[in-house]
């Protein structure tokens, strides 16, 4: 008869433990699985790029090129096009536009709960069977602040890829510009190269009527030799220029050589630097980024002060006591004596006076930039001027003078091989002032943090940003600009 009830309550005893595990895992099927939705890695992030550039951010699997639908590699590559193919292709910014998964993986762990712990002992011999359940209470209280930790790392880190992509944006209008430079330089050589074979066909023949000395027509051979040596550095320049550019675009190895077509104005008058600075700040994505990483790491300080806390409630059963069956419930808590996490906490309030700092540093970077850049636009764009408007005409008109009249015979060579030279010259610092002010121009609206084409309104960028939202309650910095 005793046995009979010894097995009746431990069937008893499995059912009841069994309901119990099954009651725990559908608390935990409640509460921990209530967990942020699932996005595309790309949706945090193309809006932004989108009104900020112009140009959209495509999702290409690895190993693969896309190229954009409005894009055409056959006629030559504008810089709109060169941008809109990077963005979607190169591989160094593609992986890093990964990280926004591995954000929004973090951000979905940080919203599960701590799995119950079972323990049991198995009757063998005058054992009787026992278990006890726990489950874990301090992750319901400090699931909140974890999720809301992981919610601001990942809205830094796609502040942070915004900031990337304009960065590459940049690069890419950098390398345009370089091969633009490029091919003209070596359109400039050959016209020089073809400039000094003239003279020194003109040379020859006047040499050979008895006109000038030999020494004269060695010195014209000599210089059409090295207009010859200086186009094959150019020709060098070129394919250095392109294969910059075909690797920040992504371009295939086996692709064709790509060349560069340049259709783009820019202004001859800027904003204030001032307003281009404010403008900066309230718009450049790296400063949100550094807000959220301000937020978060005071969210941290906050939660290090309830890290030491322990407290578990259990269930408690056994097979045989004085009445038979019991069950019953448990607490088990660490006793805060020895830990209060006190390294911890004095680390989380390091990092979070390294966070401001690292803000302010941000800020004075952005100032620095935006200063610098439209410094560097408007020397381009005056030496460009002057360039055009008084040198270049003058030295043309000298130069076909001495040109004509060497030709009559009433000319030194002398003066014609000085006057080319010095229309080259010109030639070729103009070519590199208008290579400047393109890189000044996307190295400015970079440091702004948007296109300023089209005197972007901030109100628009505002409306595009709804996953890129402002933290609240960040400390501030009441000493900054």
């Amino acid at each position: 008869m005793a046995d009979s009830d010894g097995r009746a309550g431990l069937v008893c005893l499995v059912k009841r433990g069994g309901l119990l595990v099954m009651l725990a895992g559908l608390l935990s099927g409640f509460t921990g699985c209530a967990t942020p939705s699932s996005c595309c890695p790309h949706t945090a992030i193309r809006d932004q790029l989108d009104c900020r550039v112009g140009q959209d951010v495509q999702c290409v699997p690895p190993c693969q090129f896309v190229l954009p639908s409005d894009a055409n590699l056959d006629d030559g590559v504008t810089e709109d096009e060169a941008v809109a193919i990077s963005l979607s292709n190169n591989s160094a910014f593609q992986s890093t536009v990964a990280q926004l998964g591995m954000s929004h993986g973090d951000r979905v762990q940080a919203g599960l709960l701590t799995n119950p712990n079972m323990s049991m002992f198995i009757p063998v011999g005058v054992k009787q069977w026992e278990w006890t359940l726990y489950l874990p209470l301090e992750a319901f209280v400090l699931r909140p602040h974890r999720l809301e930790i992981a919610e601001s790392d990942y809205q830094r880190i796609a502040n942070q890829l915004v900031q990337n992509g304009l960065t590459l944006v940049r690069d890419v209008r950098v390398a345009h510009a370089d091969l633009i430079l490029a091919e003209r330089q070596l359109a400039l050589g050959r016209e020089s190269q073809e400039l000094r074979r003239g003279i020194s066909d003109v040379t020859q023949k006047q040499f050979d009527s008895g006109d000038i000395s030999e020494l004269e027509t060695m010195t014209a051979e000599v210089d059409s030799l090295n207009a010859g040596a200086a186009l094959a550095l150019l020709e060098q320049d070129v394919e250095v220029a392109r294969a910059r550019l075909g690797l920040l675009m992504g371009i295939p190895a086996e692709s064709p050589p790509i060349f560069a077509v340049e259709c783009v104005v820019y202004p001859d008058l800027l904003p204030e630097p001032g307003s281009l600075v404010d403008e900066g700040l309230r718009c450049r994505p790296d400063v949100q980024a550094a807000n959220w990483a301000v937020k978060a790491a005071c969210q941290r300080e906050e939660l290090s002060r309830w890290l030491f806390l322990r407290f578990d409630a259990g269930m408690d059963a056994n097979g045989k006591g004085s009445r038979g069956f019991e069950l019953g419930p448990a607490f088990r808590f660490d006793i805060p004596l020895f830990n209060r996490n006190e390294g911890g906490r004095i680390r989380a309030g390091a990092e979070v006076v390294q966070a401001m700092h690292a803000r302010d540093a941000v800020h004075d970077q952005i100032v620095q930039e935006i200063r610098t850049a439209a410094a560097q636009y408007a020397q381009a764009s005056n030496s460009l001027a002057i360039l055009r408007n008084e040198i270049i005409p003058a030295l043309e008109k000298s130069r076909e003078i001495a040109e004509k009249g060497y030709t009559d015979g009433g000319t030194d060579y002398l003066l014609v091989l000085q006057t080319t030279g010095q229309y080259i010259d010109a030639k070729s610092r103009l070519l590199t002032q208008e290579a400047a002010l393109q890189r000044s121009w996307a190295e400015l609206e970079r440091s702004v943090g948007h296109s300023l084409r089209d005197r972007f309104a901030s109100h628009v960028l505002a409306g595009q940003a709804d996953a890129m939202i402002e933290p609240d309650d960040v400390p501030v910095n009441d000493n900054a600009e």
